[in-house]
Parts: structure tokens; C-alpha cells; sequence
């Protein structure tokens, strides 16, 4: 008797709980400035600024494009994300995806809701609350180059930025492993920091 009581007792802790998945593959290296690119898909209305805000906190300054520039954005974040409803709409499916200068995914984050979340009161949390560990795992050990700052940028002449878009372009043309790319794409940026 006391065995079925032990067995009732866990799976209704089960269904209570609910069973949230995470699969991360972290990011090891990138710029410290990505573009997001928009998904018009997605109905979850807080998830981009919680997105912003989670790669803030790592250091990452990103902007949101419909269309990404291809060549101002050598680091693309893409996402999708899901709601499902029982009595009210709850985000319970989420994937987010950084994809590298010749457009290889460099990481990966997936959560999801098993089972929907099932009785479990916390498949209701805010966006927020679900997503910031799953950015932590994702970026925690990142290391971060350093990009010129968007307001230096702004300022920076035709003929520099010229410059650097031609070299850029020259550069992707060239077959380069992934760790000499960046090696070559730190040290272009580097060069150039000085002149904007």
C-alpha cells in the first residue's frame, strides 16, 4: 500500500512540476555587436526586448532589423518562439540561433515545455523568467571581440567605411577555417578602430 501511495505521490509531483527542456550548445567566441533578425511569426510581444536585454547583460549591444544588412551584420541572431493557452496564452516553445560571418551556426538554444507544461502552475511565468537562464547558458562563457561603437560608427567617414566594407568583402572571399576568419576579422576591426 505504501508503495502505491509512493508512486501517486511522485506522479502527481510530476504532473505539478511540469517538465521544462533546455538544450544549449553555448556560444564560444563572437563580436561584441550582433543584428537580430525579425520574425513577424512570432506573437510573443516581450520576447525581443528580453532578448535585447538578456545580451546586454553579457556585454552584447544588438539591434533589430526586418531586413537584415548583410554587410553591416556580421553576426545574425534569428529566433522563433511559441505560446500555447490554457486559460490564458503562456510562451512554451522557444529556439534562438546565432549564426556566424558566413552564416554558420555558432550556437543554439531550444527551450520547451513538455507536455505543455501540464498542471503546473509555473508554465504561467513571464517570458522573462524562462528565457534569461536559458540566454545565461547560452552566452555565459562566450569570449567577445570587440566591435567599433555604433555612435562612433555613425560618425565615421564614407571613405573609411568604404574601407572596411571592401576589405570585409575581400576577406569573406578568401577559404578561411572559422578560427582564422576571426583572427583576420578582429584584426580588421582593430586597424580601423582608430580611423572613425
Amino acid at each position: 500500500m505504501s508503495t502505491v501511495r509512493m508512486t501517486l505521490s511522485a506522479l502527481a509531483a510530476a504532473l505539478l512540476s511540469g517538465c521544462t527542456a533546455t538544450q544549449v550548445t553555448p556560444l564560444q567566441s563572437a563580436s561584441d555587436h550582433m543584428c537580430i533578425e525579425e520574425n513577424p511569426k512570432v506573437q510573443v510581444s516581450d520576447f525581443v526586448p528580453v532578448l535585447q536585454e538578456g545580451f546586454a547583460r553579457h556585454g552584447i549591444e544588438t539591434q533589430l532589423y526586418a531586413k537584415i544588412p548583410r554587410e553591416q551584420c556580421a553576426y545574425v541572431v534569428t529566433y522563433t518562439a511559441r505560446r500555447s493557452w490554457d486559460m490564458a496564452p503562456y510562451l512554451s516553445t522557444a529556439e534562438i540561433v546565432i549564426l556566424g560571418p558566413r552564416r554558420q551556426t555558432l550556437a543554439k538554444a531550444n527551450y520547451h515545455l513538455r507536455g505543455k507544461g501540464g498542471l503546473s502552475l509555473m508554465k504561467w511565468q513571464g517570458t522573462k523568467s524562462k528565457i534569461d537562464p536559458v540566454i545565461d547558458e547560452l552566452l555565459s562563457g562566450a569570449q567577445l571581440s570587440v566591435a567599433a561603437p555604433a555612435s562612433s560608427q555613425a560618425d565615421a567617414s564614407d571613405e573609411s567605411r568604404r574601407s572596411l566594407d571592401d576589405e570585409l568583402r575581400e576577406l569573406q572571399k578568401q577559404n578561411l577555417g572559422y578560427e582564422d576568419y576571426q583572427r583576420a576579422y578582429r584584426k580588421l576591426l582593430l586597424e580601423h578602430q582608430g580611423s572613425y
